[in-house]
């Protein structure tokens, strides 16, 4: 059995209720270190890209093998390995974070509304480990990964990724040759009450293909598996947007059924549909407004993201049972366009207490999300 299929059998059954990857990025620190009460499982079609992701990182497409020990249109860059820099350079105009997202409403507003073949998406993706024998220190696992969506399901769709490798993170590159430099870690994780082992290879895998043959419902927004027709059919309006995904709220995650406050999952559905979904400019726009409707997000200022991007950043912090963490949007002031999504530590606990604050534990890079008619690569 090879890494990605014992990743696969190891994998516990929450994760089989698939979510779009920006969504799963928000709530996998909460996911990962507590015990669950049976998840709630959806019958429609279920999208099956995701399969491939990383099982205790989902969102960051890295392959690690895992064993069960105890008893319990943007603009492309090439990828970095450092992780992304969270620090505020100056003030942007001294806007509020509500008036930040209205400005990316009106500039995602200005959109062509264009259709194709495929909506086709680009990620980078990384996951923070703290590893080492010797001293310890900080490694980042990296991931790439496409999506080929078929706008229509007469046509297969295609699900490309690849482990990009694990590097030490920027600045920690002293400690990690302290220790030997070594090209593999293992590290330890809790879920589900039982103890995990993580065994991280410093080399990239090879690039896996798979088509996925679905029958209308692709994506799942809110809780609820939704077709690309949908998806384009969805509200224009921030009142009849946020009306429809609250449809989906149920007084927990869409990951499982540990509670989650209303604000915080509308934040992060909302999110998720921003970052990579084939919706309308005025649909996004309307996004952006209902995330600046909802209260407790701070302006983060000038950023820089994990493919060295600027970018304006805002943030929500959540307290959840692994410590107090930040969701960090990190967006393209002239074109609306949310480059990144990602998890950063405040004041974490538990599994997360090694990490210091303002450490990103999870970041998706959005480096190409547009229509086109191209083909999907072959393996």
């Amino acid at each position: 059995m090879n890494p990605m299929d014992e990743l696969r059998a190891a994998r516990p059954a929450y994760y089989d209720a698939q979510v779009d990857q920006h969504t799963r990025a928000g709530e996998l620190a909460h996911a990962m270190a507590q015990p669950r009460t049976a998840p709630r499982r959806r019958t429609s079609v279920r999208p099956v890209w995701g399969l491939s992701l990383a099982g205790a990182a989902a969102a960051t497409a890295v392959a690690v093998t895992v064993s069960v020990a105890g008893t319990g249109g943007t603009t492309p860059r090439a990828p970095s390995a450092a992780a992304p820099s969270t620090s505020a350079a100056t003030p942007v105009a001294h806007l509020s974070a509500r008036q930040l997202l209205l400005v990316a409403a009106e500039s995602s507003r200005k959109a062509s509304a264009a259709d194709g073949a495929y909506w086709h998406t680009e990620t980078s993706s990384g996951y923070a480990y703290q590893v080492g024998t010797k001293v310890k220190y900080v490694v980042n696992s990296l991931g790439r990964s496409q999506f080929w969506v078929a706008s229509t399901p007469d046509r297969p769709s295609y699900w490309i990724s690849q482990n990009m490798g694990t590097k030490p993170a920027k600045g920690q590159e002293d400690a990690w040759r302290q220790d030997g430099s070594p090209t593999s870690w293992t590290t330890q994780g809790d879920k589900g009450g039982k103890r995990l082992s993580l065994s991280i290879e410093a080399r990239p895998g090879k690039p896996s293909r798979d088509r996925i043959d679905y029958k209308g419902d692709v994506f799942d927004l809110a809780g609820h598996n939704i077709s690309v027709a949908e998806l384009r059919a969805l509200p224009t309006t921030p009142d009849g947007l946020k009306k429809y995904l609250l449809k989906g709220y149920q007084g927990h995650g869409t990951e499982a059924n540990t509670p989650m406050d209303a604000d915080s999952w509308l934040f992060q559905v909302t999110a998720g549909l921003i970052a990579d979904m084939p919706v309308k400019p005025a649909t996004r726009a309307a996004a952006y407004k209902v995330l600046a409707g909802i209260g407790g997000v701070r302006n983060l200022g000038q950023v820089t993201d994990a493919l060295g991007r600027t970018a304006t950043g805002v943030g929500r912090t959540e307290t959840w049972p692994t410590g107090r963490f930040e969701r960090q949007l990190l967006i393209d002031p002239d074109t609306g366009t949310l480059l990144t999504d990602q998890f950063v530590a405040v004041e974490p606990r538990g599994q997360y207490a090694w990490a210091e604050p303002g450490t990103p534990i999870i970041w998706q890079a959005v480096t190409e999300a547009s229509w086109t008619d191209q083909t999907p690569p072959k393996a």
